[in-house]
């Protein structure tokens, strides 16, 4: 398992994502035959190798930045001539109408200035984009008595005037990344459910006529295993590139960085989602780090380093309701144990049982082992692989715990140091 923290403002990124790499050997090839696709073919491409068919089209997506979940646009292959336009829309675009202007309670376009649009960075540049904070980038319309007047005679509605036009921006180069100041309330995280694709917010390309050239969405990935299922189910696990995310368990319900950072949430925190919200986003791997509280009711919590976090339980009730939903499978990593396990085995024999207790039929048994494949998996009726991190336990539970997966960490910020690094730490090729 490799992750990468990337530096922004003398601070690590609190929120990351780790890939869990368990054996890299068919990395390209099984991306590449593995993506399922959209409409606007954005399923998995950011991180895909494989060349892209036309790589020379009009490319869109849409992130949240890491500290302070501001929406970000980025692109490639634009135009990026005069009149064209991208629009952030709370609904998904169907048409866009630029009509003449008169006086209007209708969202207004917010032009950028190509003069002043020193803020935004061409996506080969480390620093990250940066487009809240910095009010000359954008030229503000004038208010009238009836509404807002456009800066020019003409403004934009979506839909009919349905959908409402959050922002719009003025693509100013063919490629770039534009953090657009506009927050994400994880509120709409919170009613993604085991159907949902495309959510809250939508990017659209437009040219001077309206014409949609090119959107994406914020996506979530509820059912991607059993959407690739004709494609990745004869793939073992080691063949496999699966998200995963960091100190999974280290989040507090209705945090908001912005007014509750501190010295310390600044360190014990990781995440924004609750488990349920990452599984729906796509994460298969989960990073779980057990602490022994004997003077509680629960008894085992996730900790991070010395802070207490979430219940355990309440951590296996995610999994194991998103899991007899989905049928996806779920790699529970259980590592470090932080807190309360002193030298011998004893609490880890209480964990093993506590596990079994509260996942029941669902744990993978290891007698499947890292080879099988997720059909293997599948044809068990059983979704959750326990992945163990002290070996004399696993020796012990052969019926319950898998050994754990291979950890590597590069503590670098480039991708290219990244990769150099995998290379020089792998026997497979991932090229």
């Amino acid at each position: 398992m490799f992750a990468n923290k990337k530096k922004i403002h003398g601070k690590f990124r609190r929120f990351t994502t780790l890939f869990v790499l368990v054996l890299i050997s068919q990395l390209v090839t099984t991306m590449s035959a593995a993506a399922v696709r959209n409409d606007n073919n954005d399923f998995w491409d950011m991180g895909s190798s494989r060349p892209d068919e036309n790589p020379s089209r009009l490319r869109l997506w849409l992130t949240i930045s890491a500290q302070k979940r501001f929406l970000e646009i980025s692109w490639v292959n634009a135009p990026a001539l005069e009149d064209d336009r991208i629009m952030l829309t709370s609904g998904e675009p169907y048409n866009f109408e630029k009509l003449k202007y008169i006086a209007t309670d209708k969202t207004p376009m917010a032009e950028f200035s190509k003069e002043e649009d020193d803020i935004s960075k061409t996506l080969d540049q480390e620093e990250e984009g940066s487009g809240f904070g910095n009010e000359s980038s954008t030229t503000q319309p004038a208010m009238g008595e009836s509404g807002y007047y456009a800066n020019d005679i003409h403004y934009w509605i979506s839909n009919n005037a349905t959908n409402k036009i959050v922002a719009a921006l003025t693509p100013t180069a063919s490629s770039l990344w534009f953090t657009t100041g506009v927050p994400f309330d994880y509120s709409l995280s919170k009613a993604v459910t085991a159907q949902t694709s495309c959510y809250g917010f939508w990017a659209t390309y437009i040219n001077g006529n309206g014409t949609i050239l090119a959107s994406t969405c914020l996506h979530a990935y509820p059912r991607w295993m059993n959407e690739m299922k004709s494609t990745i189910g004869r793939l073992r696990f080691r063949d496999l590139f699966i998200p995963g995310s960091h100190d999974s368990g280290s989040y507090r319900l209705n945090f908001n960085p912005l007014h509750q950072e501190n010295l310390v949430t600044k360190y014990s925190l990781c995440q924004d989602d609750d488990i349920r919200g990452q599984l729906m986003h796509g994460i298969r791997y989960l990073d779980i780090r057990v602490g022994y509280h004997p003077n509680t009711p629960e008894l085992f919590f996730i900790n991070h380093g010395i802070v207490r976090q979430r219940p355990l339980v309440e951590i296996i009730d995610q999994v194991k309701e998103f899991v007899e939903e989905t049928n996806e499978i779920i790699i529970f990593g259980l590592k470090e144990f932080p807190v309360g396990f002193g030298k011998n085995l004893t609490v880890h024999h209480k964990l093993a049982h506590f596990l079994k207790d509260h996942f029941g039929e669902l744990v993978v048994h290891p007698s499947a082992t890292w080879r099988a494949t997720l059909n293997d998996i599948w044809s068990r009726k059983q979704n959750v692989i326990l992945a163990y991190d002290k070996q004399e336990v696993v020796q012990l539970y052969p019926h319950l715990l898998f050994g754990s997966v291979e950890q590597r960490w590069g503590n670098v910020q480039k991708w290219a140091d990244l990769e150099a690094f995998l290379r020089a730490n792998s026997d497979n090729d991932v090229s």
